[in-house]
């Protein structure tokens, strides 16, 4: 089992089950003292159990719950922050279809170190309350209609988007959002609950994705992961670009209509957010890597935009307080309707390699140390991260669940940064004994 800020994820019935299932609803439902939570699922087999378990865990703590079933993470995260009451997603976000787990989110926003380590914590003392609470009828999400209320019906009229849905919650909303928008839409892998990929759309290829944009004509592609929170974009010629990319090209659009030009990113994130920033006349603040680092950042600064790079994750403070795929792509789709496909060589980009070295934390943590002597300007945010250059850095960060180090590096060009990211990468293992 995985249990992180970013959420609880494990095999059901291997190393996570409906008693720890239990344990943790019942620990955040004390923990956030709520009496009404709203709940929803993605479209993983085991989500239909675990949501009864978790219904049954809230009711029996004298909670009344309002299942929303199948929507989006970000569509959830919304309808907190719009009804002011706190949630649960069952997901296992990107993990592949034998996961899953709970995301648990307060006031629109997922929740803080403190409580978390309270909803992990061991269970809490004391018999059910005497009155149980109540399943009740859920509303509509506002989701669609707040997307489309901002963007406009029919913005984007005329353009022509091609979708791969993983199977997954992003079905419940983009193609209807789309249309409803005005777009030609072509789907794949449209059928809730059947995995034809890898759930994660950053690591998979998106062949069938990229064939059907060259066949179609489209002038762009969306591939979604499992719970609709994380996008990967094809552009018009069937090239697939990277998170940083797209988060880039979000980033740009969204500074011109905002006179709040500050920006929050991760550690990892490209410099070419960067770039876009410095032009528009803002400030760039990096936070740890993780959504709920760069939300507490944002907060922190006052900023509207931020992201990671990593997941291509747009945060638009002023609509949702998490990575909204849907919101990224219909800015994006909204840039090509305007100006045709030139915008895509209109972003700035860099050339990033991650790679992962087995490393015991312990053993990271002292090589990082001799890291921070060797160079004297290196960030100690989160990891160690080194410049090399005006343009080029590497970040090894441990991970926060794994005897893994991160190494990620970025460049002008792709051969530099894989020289590097494999440099540092041998380095580290070598000072770690």
């Amino acid at each position: 089992m995985i249990a992180s800020l970013s959420g609880i994820r494990g095999v059901l019935n291997a190393d996570l089950t409906l008693d720890d299932i239990a344990r943790f609803v019942g620990n955040f439902a004390g923990a956030s003292g709520a009496d009404e939570i709203l709940i929803a699922r993605d479209t993983r087999r085991t989500g239909p159990v675990i949501s009864r378990t978790v219904v049954a865990a809230l009711m029996s703590k004298g909670v009344d719950v309002y299942d929303l079933g199948v929507v989006s993470t970000p569509a959830l995260f919304r309808t907190s922050r719009v009804l002011e009451r706190p949630a649960i997603m069952v997901t296992a976000s990107h993990n592949e279809p034998e996961f899953n787990g709970l995301k648990f989110i307060v006031g629109g926003r997922g929740i803080a170190q403190e409580m978390f380590e309270e909803v992990v914590g061991a269970k809490r003392d004391g018999p059910p309350r005497a009155a149980s609470g109540v399943l009740r009828p859920a509303p509509p999400p506002s989701y669609v209609d707040d997307l489309a209320k901002m963007f406009g019906d029919k913005r984007c009229k005329g353009a022509r988007v091609a979708l791969d849905l993983c199977g997954g919650a992003a079905i419940v909303h983009a193609p209807t959002l789309l249309r409803r928008l005005g777009c030609e839409v072509y789907s794949i892998n449209d059928v809730p609950g059947i995995f034809s990929r890898r759930v994660d759309p950053s690591v998979d290829e998106l062949a069938s994705l990229k064939d059907l944009v060259v066949k179609k004509g489209c002038d762009i592609g969306l591939g979604f992961d499992c719970d609709g929170d994380r996008l990967v974009i094809v552009d018009s010629g069937g090239r697939k670009r990277s998170g940083d990319y797209m988060l880039t090209f979000a980033v740009t659009e969204l500074l011109r209509e905002t006179e709040n030009s500050n920006v929050v990113v991760s550690m990892d994130t490209t410099q070419a957010v960067d770039d876009v920033v410095r032009e528009a006349g803002g400030h760039v603040f990096r936070s740890k890597v993780g959504e709920a680092n760069v939300v507490r950042r944002m907060v922190e600064s006052g900023a509207r935009i931020g992201g990671e790079g990593s997941s291509g994750g747009l945060i638009d403070g002023a609509f949702n307080d998490c990575r909204d795929s849907m919101l990224a792509a219909l800015v994006i789709v909204r840039a090509l309707r305007d100006r045709g496909r030139r915008s895509y060589e209109e972003v700035p980009s860099y050339s990033q390699e991650r790679v992962v070295v087995r490393v015991p934390k312990a053993k990271a943590q002292r090589s990082f140390r001799r890291f921070v002597q060797k160079y004297a300007d290196a960030d100690t945010t989160d990891g160690v991260k080194v410049f090399l250059g005006k343009r080029s850095w590497v970040l090894m960060r441990v991970s926060g669940t794994e005897d893994i180090v991160r190494v990620s590096a970025e460049a002008e060009t792709a051969r530099e940064a894989q020289r590097n990211a494999k440099a540092f990468a041998a380095k580290l293992v070598e000072l770690s004994g």
